[in-house]
């Protein structure tokens, strides 16, 4: 596939870009040759975390990415509270880069005799999700909170093995409390729509490259995009062969490498 036909490339971050701490093979080699040729390109992933902060990490990879070009499922989080609610009172249960983003932004909600617009959820293991501050976020959410959770995935991997997801955390929330649960990551919609809104091209015009069936390839297949599927992450190729073909890859490849300069 000729990426250079694409007005935008977006390409995933974890399993795709890299694995934890470490580059994976043409990851940094392909993000370089699109900024040289100043083609429109995002870093997408469902992270708790903030695009300075994964901007950061990238830049210990050996790549430069501004933030600009870095678009987390937190990121979509705290657009999707900005754009729903006037000033609204949030209860952060999710992360500091969901504190930093919306700092001076929103009302802070400490206790649980507080009015409160939003229980923003992430994972459990985190500083904002001790079990005093779950109970606080299940009492506000059945005083009528809505319930905005980052992404919807059900485990992720950290060094240790896998970890219960943000999805695991909201499903036991919203279980407790009767309310269901506004996901913010990708594959949703929303997320696409507001990453093409800010790149200021059509869904479309753009190519998404990951390494996830589900969150990757299906959510951008849903919204008009060209996919390609890479063997670097959690899909195995046997995998896409059950898929209907409108869910299907456009493309697979083995790693970035694949895209070498004859796709650019």
């Amino acid at each position: 596939m000729d990426l250079s036909q694409f007005e935008a490339v977006l390409l995933d971050l974890d399993g795709t870009v890299y694995h934890e701490e470490h580059a994976l093979p043409g990851a940094v080699e392909l993000i370089r040759r699109l900024q040289e040729r100043q083609q429109k390109y995002a870093c997408l992933t469902n992270s708790t975390s903030s695009p300075q902060r994964i901007s950061q990490r990238l830049k210990r990879m050996g790549v430069e990415v501004d933030p600009a070009h870095v678009y987390t499922a937190a990121a979509a989080t705290a657009d999707y509270v900005l754009e729903q609610f006037d000033r609204p009172r949030v209860f952060n249960h999710s992360t500091e880069g969901i504190e930093e983003m919306l700092s001076g932004r929103v009302t802070w909600v400490a206790t649980e005799s507080e009015p409160c617009d939003v229980v923003i959820c992430g994972v459990p293991l985190n500083l904002y999700a001790t079990p005093e501050r779950q109970r606080t976020a299940m009492l506000l959410l059945r005083k009528g909170a809505a319930l905005v959770a980052i992404c919807a995935d059900r485990v992720y991997p950290s060094p240790r093995g896998l970890e219960f997801g943000v999805g695991s955390m909201a499903a036991m929330l919203g279980y407790a409390t009767s309310v269901q649960p506004i996901f913010c990551g990708k594959p949703e919609k929303l997320f696409f729509d507001e990453l093409c809104r800010r790149l200021q091209v059509e869904p479309s015009r753009c190519v998404l490259i990951g390494d996830n069936l589900e969150s990757d390839i299906v959510g951008a297949k849903s919204v008009g995009m060209r996919t390609i599927l890479t063997m670097t992450g959690v899909t195995r190729r046997e995998d896409t062969i059950a898929l209907p073909l409108e869910r299907r890859p456009d493309e697979i490849i083995t790693d970035l490498r694949d895209l070498g300069d004859a796709h650019l």
